[in-house]
């Protein structure tokens, strides 16, 4: 199934998620995030789509000091995905993903209602998230926002 919008609505839909307010929830670790990550992103629709970014090198950064840190970010972020995905599906949510390196040293992870999966509100949506200024390690931060939950992890 192929849905088109008007590019006036996808316009409408990127500049409200770069206007919207970014409240961060802190959760204990990636597993107590799986499920109120999943329950959030069942209420928008009944598949999605996890845009990931991973780290592939920054310079500068203070929640990754080596490549070794890096490393196991990437490796934590990708065996939580696959967690996440399992979660989503057993509830009956169709799930997909897509990686996307990134030059921050942070992992962020967005829900979006497979139809609103365009470039510009999934850019709108991790430009937000990278303007958190998340400087500390290993936290897991969650935003609910308007087309659906996002998650920032250090």
């Amino acid at each position: 199934m192929i849905t088109l919008f008007p590019q006036s609505y996808t316009e409408m839909v990127a500049s409200a998620t770069a206007n919207q307010e970014l409240r961060l929830d802190e959760l204990d670790n990636l597993t107590d995030a799986v499920e109120p990550f999943a329950r959030l992103a069942s209420r928008s629709s009944c598949s999605v789509r996890l845009h990931c970014s991973v780290p592939m090198w920054s310079p500068s950064s203070d929640t990754c000091y080596d490549l070794h840190e890096l490393n196991d970010l990437r490796s934590r972020t990708l065996v939580f995905i696959h967690d996440l995905l399992a979660s989503l599906r057993s509830n009956g949510i169709s799930a997909s993903y897509k990686l996307a390196p990134s030059n921050s040293s942070l992992c962020f992870i967005c829900a979006l209602p497979t139809e609103l999966s365009v470039p510009k509100v999934r850019s709108a949506t991790v430009e937000m998230l990278q303007n958190a200024r998340v400087n500390a390690r290993q936290k897991v931060l969650l935003a609910d926002l308007e087309h659906g939950p996002a998650l920032i992890i250090s």
